[in-house]
């Protein structure tokens, strides 16, 4: 009754704390930015004029980018390749150190070869299957009688030539070809020999056109004709339309008699029509991974560590496998990560590095479906004497290792799931494993240890830890000799909501790692309460060192705790203060990314934009006088460059147009849809979205169909003013 009372005592709140929410129906979200040099240039060439008011001329690709992702495809170099989706397209460079100035550095993915296939490639010859895509190849996408790509799974064979006559053929929904009832003066203009296809007039005239850029070469953009061209029954916004298509093995061409002349051929939306066939289903495969590790610790001034680690998996992947993918973001770092064995099933294995951070482990025979695997690593690190997440503070003597265990990639949309280092956002992103952490001194010495995972034994000399960590994504620890033992002081620790909260802090630090705990406990709570009940009965919280790089002076959460530097426990945590309420947002993340997991690298917002917004909302219902100073904060200045929806590899500036992108336009669209919603509504999505997906992995359009089944409000334009899927 007490939480009821405050969410509507908050909820009163918005008419004087939130500034209105204007119509949003004639907005759209920015384009990405372009993740390559070479790829800006295609586009640039192809659209540039016709972004900048020069050309008067339909696009080619589209205004930009709006989705970028590291897809797997086994001959590429680093075994997967970059690509860009634009509404028309994919653009996608195949090797990073091929020959920049030729033709096909950047390459225009076969995508409607794939679509009809319903085969999505992976590789030369490696493809796993979709089934063809559903999609109308032209017109609206609720048009019920157009063709779609699987309609033309049955026309692509060879034709004769049928140069110089009128095309009169229509498909319908189903593959039957009839005469079209009014055919206009098109006619077939040319044969393609290569592919045994008719070229009509139309397409043929606008492929060769003197108006397309002067370095534009039709085949690299839009592949051999793969079917004759078809009339076709559709809807276009709304209204019933005839209208040309061709298939091509890249693109879509579309002629529609009804518009003016300049736009009465274009280029059909094969980009979207693509992104929404491959990324509607992720095809995630559980993996059912489980970690055994033994770490051993070394002694100051160096801390190095060796450790043991054994790694079990099913192959659920629906196809037999020759390697698997373990990211390991320290061997970034020159020195710090030494590998000195690795095996399969007990006997040697060789590997090698993808893109420097992720460690390829062949299998000496190839995994069965259904079969499982155990992997073996023996590994020394040396931690960079930076403090901070990944390093080692020796000054006060702290270790962290977040992020330091090679850990095995998601395995979805056709492949391993990994990627290139990158200064902005997480290092990576996974699927939920079992985990048991043994930690150890070397000689006998006492280190307090923290982190992911229950305590389950611990000797009383202090000298071993033993973790268990069921349904976790990754682990993190944190460990000095000098930190107040939590097992023994009672005063660092909270009880709440069932679980155990533990502080690891230095002596001289006590008082301020209390009051984390209580900030922490607090937000815990009223996010047990609100959204739902945390799935783990350990939580921890600690101090992490002096960062001495910038990429590493931030707080950081991992599964089952959060940790923040050592000098930023000195700033004090005033009452809508950033110092104040950052405890609840990296407690937030228990919820979102820990518990409902998501692409941290594909779509960051997913998870911090949700985090942050939680987190203002924690604030309205629990401190109301504080909430407008901490919004303002939390939801910064607006960022107009990128959408909400971009990712690291989108070409972000720095870390400021990232985190203003993610963060703070990322609170403003969440906002504007609470309001949409109303409180009750927008609540009991939360509620849904978290017993949804709980332990499992989300992506945006699971929260916006979440989102929208609770709304009496139509929330596609708020979507559409921010995210550009």
């Amino acid at each position: 009754m007490k939480r009821k009372l405050l969410l509507s005592a908050f909820f009163l709140l918005l008419a004087s704390y939130l500034p209105a929410v204007a119509p949003s129906t004639a907005e759209a979200a920015p384009p990405e930015g372009f993740a390559a040099s070479q790829i800006r240039a295609v586009w640039q060439r192809d659209d540039g004029p016709v972004a900048s008011g020069r050309a008067q001329r339909t696009w080619m690709w589209g205004p930009g980018p709006f989705y970028t992702n590291y897809e797997p495809y086994a001959e590429a170099q680093e075994g997967n390749h970059l690509v860009q989706y634009f509404d028309k397209g994919r653009l996608e460079i195949n090797n990073p150190n091929a020959d920049k100035t030729s033709l096909w550095y950047v390459t225009s993915g076969l995508l409607v070869k794939e679509m009809i296939s319903g085969s999505a490639q992976v590789g030369d010859n490696s493809f796993y299957k979709l089934g063809p895509a559903g999609i109308p190849v032209a017109g609206d996408a609720t048009s019920p009688n157009a063709p779609t790509y699987a309609t033309f799974g049955g026309l692509t064979s060879r034709a004769t030539n049928r140069v110089g006559r009128a095309v009169v053929a229509q498909a319908d929904t189903a593959g039957r070809v009839s005469e079209h009832p009014t055919p206009l003066t098109v006619k077939y203009a040319t044969y393609e020999q290569a592919s045994g296809h008719n070229w009509a007039d139309v397409f043929w005239d606008f492929a060769n056109s003197a108006q397309r850029p002067a370095a534009f070469n039709w085949l690299t953009t839009l592949g051999y004709p793969i079917t004759e061209p078809y009339w076709a029954q559709t809807t276009v916004k709304g209204k019933p339309q005839a209208v040309l298509v061709q298939l091509f093995e890249r693109r879509v061409l579309t002629f529609n008699p009804a518009n003016p002349p300049a736009t009465q051929v274009e280029m059909g939306n094969v980009g979207r029509h693509y992104y929404t066939w491959r990324y509607g289903n992720l095809h995630l495969a559980n993996l059912d991974a489980a970690y055994n590790v033994h770490i051993s610790v070394g002694p100051a001034p160096t801390r190095s560590t060796h450790v043991e680690e054994t790694l079990a998996f099913t192959n659920n992947t629906g196809q037999q496998l020759d390697h698997a993918i373990l990211h390991s973001v320290w061997h970034n770092w020159d020195g710090v990560f030494t590998l000195h064995s690795a095996s399969v099933q007990g006997a040697q294995a060789q590997t090698r590095w993808r893109e420097g951070i992720n460690l390829e482990i062949a299998f000496p025979q190839t995994l069965a479906t259904g079969a499982r695997a155990s992997i073996a690593l023996s590994f020394d690190i040396k931690p960079r004497p930076v403090g901070g997440r990944t390093g080692y503070d020796l000054a006060n003597d702290i270790l962290c290792l977040g992020d330091m265990l090679p850990t095995l990639v998601p395995w979805e949309n056709g492949g391993w799931s990994y990627y290139p280092y990158s200064d902005l956002g997480d290092f990576g992103y996974y699927t939920t494993s079992k985990y048991i952490v043994e930690i150890s001194s070397t000689g006998g010495e006492r280190l307090i240890v923290g982190g992911t995972g229950k305590i389950t034994s611990v000797d009383d000399a202090r000298t071993r830890w033993r973790f268990s960590a069921p349904n976790v994504r990754d682990v993190a620890y944190i460990m000095s000799p000098r930190f107040v033992d939590p097992l023994t002081q009672s005063s660092m620790t909270r009880k709440q909501s069932g679980a155990l909260i533990l502080a690891y802090f230095l002596p001289e630090h006590q008082a301020l790692g209390q009051r984390q705990l209580d900030l922490v406990a607090g937000a815990f709570g009223w996010y047990s309460q609100t959204i739902g009940a945390y799935p783990f009965d350990t939580y921890t919280v600690a101090e992490m060192g002096t960062p001495l790089e910038r990429t590493d002076n931030y707080a950081q959460e991992y599964p089952m705790s959060y940790y923040a530097p050592t000098p930023w426990l000195t700033y004090g945590t005033q009452p809508g203060t950033w110092p104040w309420y950052t405890p609840f947002h990296e407690v937030g993340h228990q919820w979102f990314y820990s518990t409902v997991g998501n692409n941290q690298l594909t779509d960051p917002w997913l998870d911090e934009a949700m985090t942050s917004y939680i987190e203002a909302e924690y604030i309205r219902a629990n401190f109301p006088a504080y909430y407008e100073q901490s919004w303002n904060s939390i939801s910064g200045s607006p960022a107009t460059a990128k959408p909400v929806s971009a990712g690291v590899y989108s070409g972000f500036i720095n870390e400021n147009e990232y985190s203003a992108t993610i963060y703070n336009n990322g609170v403003r669209m969440l906002q504007r849809v609470h309001l949409a919603m109303g409180n009750d509504a927008f609540y009991a999505a939360l509620r849904d979205y978290y017993s949804q997906f709980k332990l499992g992995r989300a992506t945006p359009a699971d929260l916006l169909r979440v989102l929208q089944a609770h709304s009496t409000a139509d929330l596609q334009p708020i979507f559409s003013a921010y995210l550009a899927y």
